[in-house]
């Protein structure tokens, strides 16, 4: 029997952005044909991961929320969508490849190194980080004791893990996430549990 109050955060599915390398984080793309067979093995094998799940909540984005109703429609769960669960984003550069980011704009190294830089109409590491750890702090608040599962994305969970296990935000480069990963962290004691796991690929 799974010990109460566990956290899990699982990254979306595939997503043509992920094949073509360019930036989605806000934009709402769909899941790719084989985003859509990983959901689906992630549903059904999710029980392994947590056998008790008590809520789900999920960015908004497509990509994520029909990652989080495969983990929920085996238990009858409604999914609670939070918007402050959704990918960096990065105005008016969504859409842009990440070897433009890289080289001609210089977004990315700019983003390694200075938490609140921002590309124009965009928001920073430092914004990201805020909305989705408090979102969650808040989750485990309102559900003392329950199993929570958060579905959302790469990044985000990245700069929530670097904030939470190493009080460091330039350490989000040492967690990668792949589509529909999951990773448990446990707050109380500043650990993680699993992290990165596709055991159900």
């Amino acid at each position: 029997m799974d010990s109460k109050g566990r956290l899990f955060l699982v990254r979306h599915g595939q997503t043509p952005a992920n094949i073509d390398h360019v930036w989605h984080g806000h934009t709402d793309t769909p899941l790719t044909e084989l985003g859509e067979e990983q959901r689906i093995k992630l549903g059904g094998y999710f029980h392994n991961y947590l056998s008790d799940v008590h809520v789900i909540y999920s960015s908004p984005l497509q990509r994520a929320r029909l990652t989080a109703e495969s983990i929920a429609v085996p238990g009858g769960h409604q999914i609670k969508t939070d918007a402050r669960l959704m990918e960096f984003g990065a105005g008016d550069y969504e859409g842009k490849s990440f070897d433009e980011l890289r080289n001609k704009l210089d977004f990315i190294q700019r983003v390694r190194e200075d938490e609140h830089h921002r590309a124009p109409g965009g928001e920073s590491r430092y914004e990201v980080t805020q909305r989705f750890v408090t979102a969650v702090e808040e989750f485990r608040e309102n559900h003392p004791g329950e199993n929570i599962v958060v579905v959302a994305h790469g990044l985000a969970i990245a700069f929530a893990l670097s904030h939470w296990i190493d009080k460091d935000p330039s350490k989000w480069v040492n967690y990668q996430m792949n589509n529909t990963s999951v990773t448990e962290i446990c707050l109380v004691d500043v650990e993680i549990k699993l992290l990165n796991r596709t055991d159900h690929l």
